[in-house]
């Protein structure tokens, strides 16, 4: 059976194919009469505009596009990503949306992004001059950035790093720690330095540390999953200037830190302490339940895609506020012990 075409509505109908295309792409500009009785013959005769054919005429596609500079593979690895897309799918779905994950494709981000039929771009993790965000801004698609800095081009979504970073440092602080490391967030880009959200988290552990008077901290880039953390735990030194307590920047690092630090032999909280940062569901069922900053993630997801919605409807949008971080203790902290304490099995 052949496929019922926009001619075959029209001539049904009655109507020019230019009417049966207002029906189904700017309904508010046919009468109520005329509307209806296009849509009844469309649906009569099966008839549905073709996806590809509605986006030329319309030239919309129905689509956001989701920015991430890592590999698919790497990117799902971190349940972060998950809770961050739950928040934009529920706007999606509210506005009758599709998502589409823009990953780098052969290497590149700025090729997969000349390639992306979206109507706009969430950026996960960019520097507002990352040269795909240059790319993005050439091509006239509106975006809105999350884990950022602040963009005169582009609205951002953060949350609190500095202040969530600061709480995590003073909590280990108060508990006596005064050997402390940070595993850092890696570069979103292979060719970048640290990621803003690093920086400020960074900012704020340092902060911490430096008023309290306490031995500088020793840094180790860390990737974001428990094998990373697990690599990262096994380059700490060991003997006196082993650390009693360590700062990670993403909660599956630390997880990987966890379990690193019972295969060597080490009780957590009493040999080492260990605090997270997202408050994932996960830390609060592993053992010990993680210490770590709660970050509204699934918030942060659903008031960038609405952000982004206003901006794809041709409305001017600001940055808010940083959104709020929260200190959770739980029992993978307590009072400093002994750093000369034996590390079995290292």
């Amino acid at each position: 059976m052949s496929r019922v075409t926009i001619a075959d509505v029209a001539s049904a109908a009655g109507v020019s194919k230019t009417a049966v295309s207002f029906a189904f792409n700017n309904p508010e500009r046919l009468g109520q009469a005329t509307l209806e009785r296009v849509l009844g013959v469309a649906h009569d005769l099966g008839y549905a505009p073709h996806p590809a054919a509605r986006a030329l005429s319309t030239r919309r596609s129905g689509t956001i596009g989701v920015l991430i500079p890592q590999r698919l593979s790497t990117v799902f690895a971190n349940p972060f990503v998950s809770e961050l897309i739950q928040g934009l799918g529920e706007l999606c779905e509210e506005h009758d949306l599709a998502m589409l994950l823009v990953p780098p494709l052969d290497g590149s981000l700025e090729t997969a992004i000349r390639h992306a039929s979206v109507d706009g771009f969430i950026s996960l993790g960019l520097t507002p001059d990352d040269r795909a965000l240059e790319v993005i801004e050439s091509l006239g698609t509106p975006a809105v950035l999350i884990d950022s800095e602040d963009s005169s081009d582009h609205p951002v979504v953060n949350v609190d790093d500095a202040g969530g970073a600061a709480a995590a440092a003073n909590h280990l602080l108060a508990l006596g720690h005064r050997h402390v490391a940070i595993l850092v967030l890696p570069p979103a880009r292979a060719q970048m330095g640290y990621t803003p959200t690093a920086n400020r988290r960074l900012a704020g552990y340092n902060a911490a540390i430096e008023a309290a008077g306490a031995a500088p901290p020793l840094t180790v880039t860390a990737g974001i999953s428990v094998a990373a953390g697990m690599r990262a735990f096994d380059s700490l030194p060991n003997g006196r200037n082993r650390p009693t307590g360590l700062l990670a920047m993403s909660d599956m690092t630390a997880v990987g830190v966890l379990s690193a630090a019972q295969t060597a032999g080490l009780r957590v909280p009493i040999d080492l302490s260990v605090v997270g940062f997202d408050d994932l569901p996960l830390a609060a069922w592993t053992n010990p339940p993680l210490t770590t900053v709660r970050q509204p993630i699934v918030d942060k997801g659903r008031i960038a895609a609405r952000m982004l919605i206003e901006r794809m409807n041709g409305r001017a949008v600001d940055s808010p506020a940083p959104l709020k971080t929260t200190l959770v203790v739980r029992a993978s902290t307590s009072e400093a012990g002994n750093p000369d304490l034996p590390n079995a099995g290292r």
